[in-house]
């Protein structure tokens, strides 16, 4: 029966895609196929529509539908009947299988002209409340949040001063392009080898404040952050270079490895994450066969530390777990493995896609590892059902007895406030948008740590290991405000939103602007005794009441003595 529908919807594929374009080229005669026509095939024929063949002949119909001029042919029920194969007469509100598959196929729009199809010209969405795709050039246009500064008064200089000025400048240009010509000099004779480490990866800027893609930079252009000799990051799988990621982490090519073979990664990661690249690869075992050897079901990775303790991070990027609206199941318990650290059970059954709940990728952190007896942390990866696997590793320095402090803010990169206090860039979200306030001219500055904000509704699946947490939020308001134009309301009341950990609420109807006696001013909510989900995660969730919830930086704190 399944292989019967899977048949039918490639049919429906190749028939659409044939329509798309042999109806068009009767219109427009002999010649190239239309731009939006040869846009059409690109992204049906995309990473992100390759696994959803239901999904795909449901964007060819309305496409098509909007090529010929045809709105009669895109309602819910003209959708239900030649995509989804409903009978003529069947009622819609009862099955609501359009409606659904519509959500489903705006975000998987937006996710491809934000990743893949990011150059392309043309940008097709599916407005809400109707099912007839809209073709729009792809314009840049000026974020409402963003506080204009003011206007700067045109101030006229005689031309006499002018030139006056000039002559005065022009020693100043030769003396700084001498001392330039010096530098750079002495930069091409000095040996290669006496870089340090993080500039043989090839860098560029990590972050620039005020550019909402800031965190969409290519790995070539990124530096590695200074990172010390205990600190040892492995991208499972990856070969040549060390990668950098978004945060400025160098992650190192797979190593210190005994087994198991290099498979690919998701093709794409949804949700989306902080740096998709970064899960390309993985380690797995060979087989999960009961009659194969065992060296055959499992892996092991033997990594040299120096004496300590440290924190273990392990990052599961499940390939399985790719949507396909064909399936009635998703892929939870369709494998199975266990995890032992220096001979130790660490995790027993682990279903990483059951796991990471609602997240495109589990990550499990344990504390107080130790090097064994001959100075090395040995992590194997045993098959239950299913295979083994591990997308990247991480040990860190630690603390005993508890868990290093998690400072999150909600900016592209990581980087250190004004008191010395290190807060990483933002990760470990679900869902929501993200901006940069930059500070205007003239106009209400905000310190550094509050310029990212993550709005919408949307969550953080934060992992930590067994104990009782401290949790800090701060908010703070830049756009209900009377100093912005823009906005539909100003003021008490604007946006209001509840806040839950692991289902505990924390904030109800929570109102910034109020809690902080106004907009541009920060507000910190602190909650204790807090303790992680069965998965090993504190899971806030920020639910919107009126407008989008907000959320500034998270501080998580372990309150073991």
């Amino acid at each position: 029966m399944r292989s019967t529908k899977l048949r039918n919807a490639r049919s429906l594929i190749e028939v659409s895609l044939q329509v798309v374009t042999i109806a068009h080229s009767r219109e427009a005669g002999v010649g190239p196929t239309r731009p939006r026509e040869e846009l059409v095939r690109r992204v049906a024929s995309s990473v992100t529509l390759e696994k959803s063949p239901r999904l795909r002949a449901f964007f060819l119909h309305v496409c098509r539908c909007a090529l010929d001029d045809k709105p009669e042919e895109a309602t819910e029920q003209q959708i239900g009947i030649h995509v989804y194969g409903r009978r003529p007469q069947y009622n819609q509100n009862e099955d609501n299988i359009v409606r659904s598959q519509a959500r489903i196929l705006r975000m998987k729009l937006e996710h491809h002209f934000a990743n893949e199809g990011r150059d392309e010209a043309v940008v097709i969405t599916i407005p809400k409340g109707q099912y007839l795709p809209s073709f729009d050039p792809r314009t840049i246009e000026p974020d409402p949040h963003t506080v204009e500064p003011l206007p700067r008064p045109d101030i006229q200089v005689p031309a006499a001063r002018r030139t006056r000025r000039l002559l005065w400048l022009l020693p100043g240009v030769a003396i700084m392009l001498s001392l330039f010509g010096i530098w750079l000099g002495s930069l091409i004779s000095k040996p290669r080898s006496d870089y340090p480490p993080s500039a043989l990866v090839p860098a560029g800027s990590v972050s620039v404040e005020g550019q909402p893609d800031a965190n969409k930079q290519r790995a070539s252009e990124r530096v590695a952050l200074g990172a010390s000799a205990s600190e040892i990051r492995i991208a499972a799988g990856h070969t040549g270079a060390p990668y950098v990621d978004v945060r400025g982490h160098r992650w190192e090519a797979d190593r210190y490895y005994d087994g198991g073979v290099v498979r690919p990664g998701p093709r794409h990661l949804f949700p989306p994450v902080a740096d998709e690249d970064q899960f390309r690869s993985m380690r797995e075992a060979v087989s999960d066969g009961n009659m194969v050897p065992q060296s055959e079901r499992e892996f092991q990775y033997n990594i040299p530390v120096t004496p300590g303790v440290y924190e273990l991070r392990l990052y599961f990027a499940d390939p399985l777990r790719l949507p396909d609206v064909d399936q009635k199941e998703d892929s939870q318990n369709v494998r199975h493995f266990q995890i032992d650290v220096n001979g130790r059970p660490l995790l027993l059954g682990l279903d990483p896609i059951a796991d990471a709940g609602s997240a495109s990728v589990d990550v499990r952190v344990f504390k107080d590892v130790r090097p064994a007896a001959d100075g090395k942390v040995h992590i194997e990866f045993r098959s239950e059902w299913g295979l083994a696997f591990v997308s990247a590793l991480e040990l860190t320095t630690g603390m005993p007895g508890k868990q290093k402090p998690i400072r999150i803010s909600a900016r592209p990169s990581d980087f250190t406030d004004a008191d010395g206090t290190h807060w990483s860039g933002d990760n470990f979200f679900i869902d929501g948008r993200t901006w940069i306030y930059k500070n205007p001219a003239r106009g209400p500055s905000i310190p550094s740590l509050y310029s990212g904000e993550r709005h919408g509704n949307f969550s953080y699946s934060i992992p930590v290991a067994p104990g009782s947490y401290t949790v800090k939020l701060h908010f703070l308001e830049t756009f209900f405000s009377p100093l912005i134009p823009a906005a539909n309301c100003q003021g008490v009341g604007c946006r209001l939103f509840d806040v839950t950990c692991n289902g505990v609420m924390l904030l109800h109807d929570f109102d910034i602007v109020q809690a902080a006696s106004g907009a541009f001013r920060p507000v910190v909510r602190e909650f204790h005794g807090l303790h992680p989900n069965g998965q090993g995660k504190l899971l806030l969730s920020f639910s919107p009441r009126v407008n989008y919830a907000e959320i500034r930086a998270i501080e998580i704190i372990d309150e073991a003595k």
